[in-house]
């Protein structure tokens, strides 16, 4: 089987932006139902959407989807850390923030596992 890591950077409060990020959750999900190993990364605008509500209904079920699945790897705490979109004390506890003020992830670590990266 395969594996993916899908990264996140869709803006939830714009409609054509969160319609995206809801497909990449989507599809994050059947691969997983599928027996794929796939995890999901928000970064950038995309950590936003554990938190805000989206113009596309969609979005907020097919998270929940891929949060009960397990899908969920983390959030980027750069981008949500207070110098960025200052975020970090609004995501819920379950989200895991990786990265800090002065650093992003590389991903680095999943590549050397034979992950795939699919950015949205």
């Amino acid at each position: 089987m395969s594996k993916f890591l899908f990264v996140i950077l869709n803006d939830p409060t714009n409609l054509a932006e969160s319609i995206k990020a809801a497909h990449a959750l989507h599809y994050a999900v059947e691969l997983k139902e599928k027996g794929h190993e796939v995890y999901v990364y928000f970064d950038g605008l995309g950590t936003k959407i554990p938190i805000t509500d989206s113009p596309y209904k969609g979005l907020k079920l097919t998270y929940e989807k891929a949060t009960n699945k397990g899908l969920i790897l983390g959030a980027c705490g750069y981008c949500a850390s207070p110098p960025h979109l200052n975020i970090k004390d609004k995501l819920p506890k379950s989200i895991k923030l990786i990265g800090d003020e002065e650093h992003h992830y590389a991903f680095t670590d999943l590549v050397d596992m034979g992950f795939q990266i699919i950015m949205s």
